[in-house]
C-alpha cells in the first residue's frame, strides 16, 4: 500500500556554497515544491581557501575580502588542482577530496536516522558529484534514491572519474536536467553534454544564467517531474495537491 507523505530529497551544493546559503538561494524553489517535497540540505567537507576563488558559485555572486562567518563559509566537494582550487572547465588528473566527500554523502544517505531518501538534487559542482553518485548507485546495485535532478551539471573533467562516464551503458533512474542558455559559469553545451549518460532524461531550459530557476515558467515542468516521482516512489496521491 503506497505510503502518504511527501518526498524526501537530498540536496547537494555548488562549489563555495554550503547548506546554509544553498537553502537561502533555494528559498523560491523550496516554496513552489513545499506541497511535495522534504528538502535536506547537507554542507560539503572542504572549505575554499579565501581568494581561490575558480568558479563562481552563483549568478552575480559579490566577491568580498571579508572573513566569512560560518554559515557563509565558502566550501567544495573536491579540487581540480592540488592548492585547493576548482573550476569546471579545467582539464585535470587531480581529484583531491573526492572520495572524502563522496563517503560522507553515501554514510548520510545509508544512515538510518538521515537516509531513506526519495531523491537527490545537484547544483553545479554538486550536480556533476550528483551524475557520478547515479553511476556509483548503478554500479553497486544501492537503493540510495530513485531519481535525480542536476541544475547546472556537467561532466567531470577530472581523467580520476572517467569511470563514471562509459557510453556503452545508460544509467536507468528517471532524471531532471535544468540548465541556462545564458550560464556563463557552467554553458548549456556543458549541462547537454551529460544527458548521453542517462537514459530518457527530461530537460528543462530557461534564459537566465548560473542559479536555479523558480519562476512561473519552469513551475509546470517541476510539478509535473516531481508528481511522476510520487508514483514512482509509490507515494499516495495524497500529497499530489
Amino acid at each position: 500500500m503506497a505510503s502518504t507523505r511527501k518526498l524526501r530529497i537530498l540536496c547537494i551544493h555548488g562549489y563555495r556554497q554550503n547548506a546554509h546559503t544553498f537553502k537561502d538561494k533555494t528559498g523560491a524553489f523550496r516554496k513552489l515544491l513545499k506541497n511535495h517535497a522534504e528538502i535536506v540540505y547537507i554542507t560539503a567537507p572542504h572549505k575554499v581557501p579565501p581568494g581561490n576563488l575558480g568558479s563562481a558559485a552563483w549568478t552575480g555572486q559579490p566577491v568580498s575580502d571579508n572573513p566569512p562567518d560560518e554559515k557563509a563559509e565558502e566550501r567544495g566537494w573536491w579540487f581540480s588542482r592540488e592548492d585547493d582550487y576548482f573550476k569546471s572547465t579545467e582539464y585535470s588528473d587531480v581529484s583531491k577530496g573526492f572520495q572524502t566527500s563522496v563517503d560522507q554523502i553515501v554514510e548520510f544517505l545509508e544512515d538510518s536516522k538521515d537516509g531513506n531518501f526519495d531523491g537527490i538534487l545537484g547544483f553545479s559542482q554538486g550536480a556533476c558529484l550528483v551524475s557520478m553518485l547515479c553511476r556509483m548507485q548503478q554500479n553497486g546495485q544501492k537503493n540510495w534514491f530513485k531519481f535525480a535532478v542536476l541544475i547546472a551539471g556537467f561532466k567531470s573533467r577530472s581523467s580520476n572519474h572517467e569511470i563514471y562516464y562509459p557510453k556503452d551503458v545508460c544509467i536507468p533512474i528517471p532524471t531532471l536536467h535544468v540548465y541556462g542558455d545564458g550560464d556563463q559559469i557552467v554553458s548549456a553545451e556543458m549541462s547537454e553534454e551529460l544527458l548521453q549518460y542517462f537514459e530518457d532524461p527530461k530537460c528543462l531550459t530557461h534564459p537566465g544564467g548560473h542559479f536555479v530557476p523558480a519562476s512561473g515558467s519552469q513551475k509546470k515542468t517541476y510539478l509535473e517531474f516531481f508528481t511522476e516521482m510520487v508514483d514512482v516512489c509509490g507515494i499516495s496521491s495524497a500529497v499530489k495537491s
